[in-house]
């Protein structure tokens, strides 16, 4: 039959399975697994220290444990704000497990409590839990996928509610309970449930790190590698989509072809690494210009790249591609390097009209744009 020395041993195991499974993620540097990952060390530091209470010195059992428990929920707390670019304010976190360390031994040595040591030690793991709830649910942060979110958030709720629920009991059954270890159904409940709280919201953390990483090989494998641009099959598929939507509410979109005149010559003249710059150069002047998250600018060849404009008509096209050509043109005050002419050719999209073959008549305005000198906007009507 488990005792509450038994739950207690399971507990650390639980935040020693979790620290390791944060040490593996380690080499992701995504902000907060070393916070999680230390938060579970002195949480399983805590439990051991729980479990082993009759035979140590009242000052661990009972001043080291809690604060270290304490310092543990903080840690998982500032390993969260930490993950989604947070402040972490260390001065209040810090001042916090102080705080729990105070009350406690003042619960211990000038009024011993054990009610009241439960209360502090239930308000500090529930307000840390309320405060990683609020930090997951007003991020903004794109989400790839929203479970990671919600379990992360139901998880904190739940803390927050059992920890209230504790504290009532606890002064309710006052003279019931009167030790962590006192062998009482309630006591074998609230630690086993209590047992799981740092390694059920290090689960969460753990979802949201996979989530991250996740997010980072899509990035990789939807964005140029030098420019940052959406790359072709990338910008395929979300023409694709945008085409299929065009139909739906029957508004037009327009394609740019963009191309960087004699991009040859200036390899040549400059060196490729001068040349790769120019192609990073292209991409960030033409972020200014374009709509964020509306727009679509890919890199579809080597000195080649592609703008969708959803909902756009030709002379809006004809609009954004000249404030883009004479953009690219001036030399920019604040970098070394001169403008360089580029030609574009536009189509604008017809009534069941496929991407490749929208594409297509782009191609044919740009080579169109080459034949007349470069340096120039054509629209393909034909």
């Amino acid at each position: 039959m488990f005792s509450n020395f038994h739950v207690l041993l399971i507990g650390a195991l639980l935040c020693l399975l979790m620290m390791l499974v944060m040490l593996s993620m380690w080499s992701s540097r995504i902000a907060g697994v070393r916070e999680w990952t230390f938060g579970n060390l002195l949480g399983m530091a805590a439990l051991v220290l729980y479990a082993f209470g009759r035979e140590l010195p009242p000052l661990l059992a009972y001043e080291v444990a809690n604060t270290v428990y304490a310092a543990g929920g903080a840690v998982i707390l500032v390993g969260f704000r930490r993950h989604f670019g947070r402040p972490a304010y260390m001065p209040w976190v810090v001042a916090s497990v102080v705080a729990v360390a105070a009350a406690i031994a003042f619960f211990h040595y000038i009024v011993d409590s054990y009610p009241a040591r439960t209360t502090v030690v239930g308000l500090h793991q529930g307000l840390m839990a309320l405060a990683i709830g609020l930090t997951v649910a007003r991020t903004r942060r794109p989400r790839r996928a929203p479970y990671p979110y919600l379990f992360t958030k139901c998880m904190a709720g739940i803390v927050v509610l059992g920890h209230g629920i504790r504290i009532m009991l606890a002064f309710h059954h006052a003279g019931d309970v009167t030790s962590l270890l006192q062998p009482s159904p309630l006591n074998l409940v609230f630690l086993a449930l209590g047992n799981l709280v740092l390694p059920a919201l290090t689960f969460g953390a753990a979802m949201l790190v996979h989530d991250s990483m996740l997010g980072r090989l899509e990035h990789v494998a939807n964005h140029d590698f030098l420019t940052g641009a959406w790359t072709r099959r990338a910008f395929f598929e979300l023409a694709e989509r945008e085409i299929l939507r065009s139909r739906r509410n029957g508004r037009r979109m327009a394609l740019l072809l963009i191309d960087i005149d004699h991009f040859k010559q200036i390899n040549d003249s400059l060196g490729h690494e001068q040349g790769d710059q120019v192609l990073v150069d292209l991409v960030l002047r033409a972020e200014t210009v374009i709509r964020e998250g509306v727009d679509y600018f890919a890199r579809i060849g080597g000195e080649e790249f592609a703008l969708l404009l959803p909902e756009t008509e030709a002379e809006g096209a004809l609009a954004v591609a000249e404030r883009l050509r004479m953009l690219l043109h001036k030399t920019d005050p604040h970098n070394w390097r001169p403008g360089y002419s580029v030609s574009i050719g536009i189509a604008v999209s017809r009534k069941d009209e496929g991407v490749r073959d929208m594409m297509r008549r782009a191609d044919m305005a740009l080579y169109q744009a080459k034949r007349e000198g470069r340096n120039r906007v054509v629209l393909q009507s034909a």
